[in-house]
């Protein structure tokens, strides 16, 4: 399984996720910010405090995505 090397946040609550791979996933938040789980994330200043530890891009310890969430999302 590939690793998340980096996280970039781009405008409109995208995400471009860096695989150690070569992979790069784009990840738009945007139609996901009413959801309950994902409602934090709406506050651009916390959007923008996104870590990643190599497996779930975080934050804080709110919110967390876990690296195959992050391929199902993506598909979506």
């Amino acid at each position: 399984m590939p690793h998340i090397t980096k996280i970039i946040v781009r405008e409109q609550y995208r995400l471009e996720v860096l695989l150690d791979n070569g992979t790069i996933v784009i990840l738009n938040m945007a139609p996901r910010l009413n959801s309950i789980r994902f409602m934090p994330l709406k506050n651009w200043s916390f959007f923008l405090s996104a870590t990643t530890d190599g497996q779930y891009i975080r934050w804080g310890k709110q919110v967390e995505i876990s690296l195959s969430e992050v391929f199902h999302l993506a598909q979506k």
